[in-house]
């Protein structure tokens, strides 16, 4: 293979490599914008509960405690 070849697969191989890197980028920066409004939702479900069930918010950290323990025990 002559040199010239071998720089243009070079180059070839930079140039996917950097649209591969920015398509990531790009995923990473929707996966962020969608995580936000997930957490926006939430906020605005728990609010809403305890606005309906005042009592909940009494309970709510120990319900909590304890999904965490059975869903993901070792985020504790």
């Amino acid at each position: 293979m002559r040199e010239g070849e071998i720089e243009q697969q070079f180059k070839a191989i930079e140039q996917r490599l950097a649209v591969t890197g920015e398509s990531i980028e790009a995923l990473r920066q929707r996966h962020r914008a969608h995580i936000d409004d997930l957490k926006l939702e939430l906020e605005a479900l728990r609010r809403c509960l305890f606005q309906l069930h005042p009592e909940l918010a009494e309970h709510y950290e120990a319900i909590r405690r304890e999904v965490i323990q059975e869903v993901d025990p070792e985020k504790d």
